[in-house]
């Protein structure tokens, strides 16, 4: 049954490839009659003093054609709080440069435009059919010309490959009396552009001849954090020729504005000049890099409008620098205020919009014993009995007090609790391994904790929260009639007719409840005690999730605080663990996990 499943044991004998020389046959030992995935957190635990590092990078063989850029790394929490603080300050478009192509293969597959400019190194194939039937290949010479069969040579350096086409085919007519000529361009040439400025990689990049300015942008590695991403310049023989923004591209999908590069353009990348931030409910909110004559409305724009939660008239703020009181002035308007929408906005400025909290969309499950199970819209300010009176009340069935009530939030902290815990114990192994205390270590007395970390690892908790669910309770206590969240769940359980002893006992089941029974009478039907138990810290789970201690004296006695429902849990005795530095917090472990365990067991056996 569920309700038994409080110790899963799994038993994985792998071995890890490529170990250190650093461990010993001893360690090695007891290292391996852990699972494969403890084993390795150990081993990652016990090398980190050194700073060991292995090169995974020739066991794939397989061609990454996309990479990230060295300097990115797999974050810790506390990393990544740190990395969020720093990316606010970086303009939108800056993040799609983080992976750039390792290779820039020639495009040789793709339809070759009518105004393709051929030039040097380019390679022809000329096919003669009618009178004289021939094919050939030739390369553009450095000269600009292209040698043809019987015709001699040709400029056609500077020239689209339309206009090639129709040189060679009128030369062809006049010269070769019936016979036709078709071109293709079987091979690019290759050719050398610059990327200077503020650009991540600077220098000089060899790339085919069909290559835009994008294509250098993404294999050069894009802009660094104070290079404009909409500012940036095509410069040749001197001249700008071109600016590009990539907004166009990357906000309209606009591919237009992208321009095919020259044998010696100089991509140049200038420093951004103005930026202005978007916050609040909005659906892309970030720091936006700015050009001149961009207005309100732009800013929207490029922030992707409002969020659903936001009505048509949403309430805005606009904050700008005053110059000449060098500090910000506040301007609160409606997004319906067409004067305010078309004002420029300026370097520094930032705009928030708010969100009406009561359009958010929120739900509550309520299942089990009501009159009207189902799922419940929330509105702001719900309480508990308000959803109890949406369901009809508590059937004549139905037990209050074994209501299972959890929140997402809740089950959120206890994973990261489990987690934080199995850490600890490998933390735990790792120091007895390095510290000396390896003669009291035992393949024996290692399997308890490994099944411990399993169990932490392969739970998921369901985020109980201890309520009232009693409408009297409810109404004359407003304490303990708690405020509804979205994803909240109720479940009112049939009243229950037994208790329930699991643990170290020989024979963990379920017993019809008697109030005159002792928990000690109880524990002799489940078979009594294991050798393992841990008989002076046994506790009892109540059917509201709430847990108390055992007392001793009351062990032969009639126990006032058992109910229906609620479940008796023996422990393990914490003594194979006394190898572990964090013995005294095993017990608390277990309970954790058992508490847990009954929550899931009262939802499943519904």
């Amino acid at each position: 049954m569920k309700r038994y499943l409080f110790v899963l044991f799994f038993v994985n004998c792998f071995y890890i490839s490529g170990l250190v020389a650093e461990i010993s046959d001893a360690q090695q030992a007891i290292l391996d009659t852990l699972p494969a995935d403890q084993r390795e957190s150990i081993l990652i635990k016990m090398r980190q003093a050194e700073s060991l590092q292995t090169d995974l990078e020739e066991t794939f063989e397989e061609i990454i054609t996309v990479i990230e850029r060295p300097d990115k790394k797999v974050l810790t929490p506390e990393e990544e709080a740190e990395y969020l603080e720093e990316s606010r300050n970086w303009i939108y478009g800056y993040e799609q440069f983080l992976t750039s192509p390792t290779t820039f293969a020639p495009a040789s597959n793709m339809p070759i435009p009518p105004d393709f400019l051929l030039g040097p190194g380019d390679q022809l194939d000329i096919r003669y059919y009618g009178n004289e039937n021939t094919t050939t290949q030739e390369f553009i010479s450095r000269s600009g010309q292209l040698n043809f069969p019987t015709l001699g040579p040709i400029t056609l350096a500077g020239l689209t490959f339309r206009e090639a086409q129709e040189l060679v085919q009128r030369r062809v007519s006049t010269e070769l009396i019936g016979t036709s000529v078709d071109l293709t361009l079987s091979k690019l040439r290759s050719i050398t552009v610059y990327v200077l400025g503020e650009a991540y990689s600077p220098g000089s990049y060899t790339v085919n001849s069909l290559s835009t300015l994008t294509n250098l942008l993404f294999v050069s590695g894009g802009v660094n954090e104070m290079g404009s991403v909409r500012n940036i310049e095509v410069k040749r023989s001197g001249e700008t020729v071109y600016v590009f923004d990539f907004y166009d591209l990357l906000l309209k999908g606009d591919t237009k504005s992208d321009v095919r590069l020259q044998d010696g353009d100089v991509i140049f990348i200038p420093i951004i000049k103005k930026t202005a931030r978007a916050e609040g409910y909005f659906r892309r909110p970030h720091l936006y890099e700015l050009v001149e004559g961009d207005t309100v409305e732009d800013l929207i724009f490029y922030a992707g409008g409002f969020t659903s939660g936001v009505t048509g008239k949403a309430r805005m703020e606009l904050s700008t620098i005053n110059e000449e009181s060098k500090r910000r002035d506040l301007d609160i308007f409606f997004s319906t205020d067409e004067g305010k929408l078309s004002a420029l906005v300026k370097d520094g400025d930032a705009i928030k919009v708010s969100e009406l909290g009561s359009l958010e969309e929120s739900s509550i499950s309520v299942i089990g014993e009501v009159k009207y199970p189902g799922t419940y819209t929330i509105q702001k300010g719900d309480r508990m009995l308000d959803v109890l009176e949406r369901a009809g009340g508590i059937s004549d069935q139905g037990y209050s007090i074994g209501s299972v009530f959890t929140r997402k939030k809740i089950a959120q902290e206890q994973k990261v609790s489990f987690e934080r815990s199995a850490n600890l114990l490998e933390q735990a192994i790792a120091d007895a391994l390095t510290g000396g205390n390896i003669q009291n270590i035992s393949a024996g007395s290692l399997a308890p904790v490994s099944v411990l970390i399993a169990r932490l690892r392969s739970t998921r908790p369901v985020g109980r929260l201890v309520v009232d669910t009693d409408p009297l309770l409810l109404k004359t206590d407003p304490f303990k009639n708690i405020l509804l969240e979205d994803g909240d769940k109720l479940y009112i359980p049939k009243r229950p007719s037994s208790i329930n002893v699991v643990g170290e006992v020989n024979s963990p089941s379920s017993h019809t409840f008697n109030s005159e029974t002792t928990i000690q009478n109880y524990i002799q039907k489940a078979g009594g005690l294991r050798n393992t138990a841990d008989s002076s810290s046994m506790y009892i789970i109540l059917p509201n999730g709430e847990s108390n201690l055992v007392n001793r004296r009351a062990f032969s006695r009639r126990h006032t605080n058992l109910l229906p429902g609620s479940t008796i849990v023996v422990p393990r005795d914490p003594r194979p663990f006394d190898w572990l530095v964090m013995t005294r917090t095993i017990a608390p472990i277990f309970a954790n996990l058992a508490t847990s365990a009954a929550a899931i067991a009262a939802i499943s056996n519904d």
